[in-house]
């Protein structure tokens, strides 16, 4: 029996929404008994809480999908999935900000005047920038660079000495292992050792102290600078410690005519 971590959902779990939406009617009511960018002196009290809850709401939404579907994109073109929270701030401000303006002008008709499009927009920006950083930082970039805890399920799943020929290399992620293989990947319960200790007589070796890389994924070895990696056959790179370069070449691994 091991472990093994389901793909969490590209657009979140109901849980996640569930307390994401419970999140954004409470801050919701605050605004609206704040008051801010002069609302405060709109009348009507109710139908202001109305108008921020259903705001933020709204904004919750939308943001929670567009963040996540722009970070899921730049992982797949090879862009740091950070750099998609200024566009998703900017563009996702006027795509969803926008549209609630005319709603607000017919309810408080002293808007159009007091508050121009220009102003509008940059208060859509002050509201916006915290919502989608504080997605990115706790849904996403949790998400993307560790295995989901929640989605563990113990299932039956053979060991990877059942059919070590197929393994490519191993990684540590998180607490646990991501293992290669030629048809595919999947976790096991860490540390690396104990993964590697079940290959049996697979030629590899420890290249740093979180992977381990069979011979035969090997296509070639990179230099930048001091630092060497090694190219594998799946189009990943792993890196090769220090420590462990004279391992690596002993073994005939590093030879100076495969080093580009």
């Amino acid at each position: 029996m091991s472990a093994v971590a389901a793909n969490p959902p590209l657009l979140g779990t109901a849980r996640e929404w569930a307390i994401d939406l419970t999140v954004g009617v409470g801050i919701g009511v605050l605004l609206g008994l704040m008051g801010p960018f002069g609302s405060f002196f709109n009348a009507n009290p109710p139908l202001r809480l109305a108008y921020w809850i259903g705001t933020i709401a709204s904004g919750m939404v939308f943001f929670g999908i567009v963040t996540r579907l722009a970070a899921a994109a730049a992982r797949r073109l090879g862009v740091p999935d950070w750099a998609t929270t200024p566009p998703v701030v900017l563009i996702g401000s006027a795509i969803q900000g926008m549209p609630w303006r005319p709603v607000a002008i017919s309810l408080w008709p002293q808007i159009d005047h007091a508050v121009p499009p220009l102003a509008w927009y940059g208060q859509c920006l002050a509201i916006t920038t915290p919502i989608v950083l504080a997605y990115y930082f706790i849904r996403v970039r949790p998400q993307a660079h560790a295995p989901a805890r929640e989605g563990l399920v113990p299932v039956e799943a053979p060991a990877p000495a059942a059919d070590p020929g197929a393994v490519l290399y191993l990684r540590m992620e998180d607490h646990y292992v991501r293992i290669r293989t030629e048809h595919g990947s999947r976790l096991e319960m860490g540390p690396l050792a104990r993964v590697t200790a079940g290959l049996g007589g697979v030629e590899g070796l420890q290249t740093h102290r979180s992977w381990w890389v069979a011979r035969r994924a090997i296509t070639g070895v990179e230099r930048d600078g001091r630092n060497l990696r090694l190219r594998l056959i799946d189009g990943e790179t792993a890196p090769v410690s220090r420590a462990s370069v004279a391992k690596l070449r002993a073994a005939g691994w590093l030879a100076e005519e495969n080093i580009a």
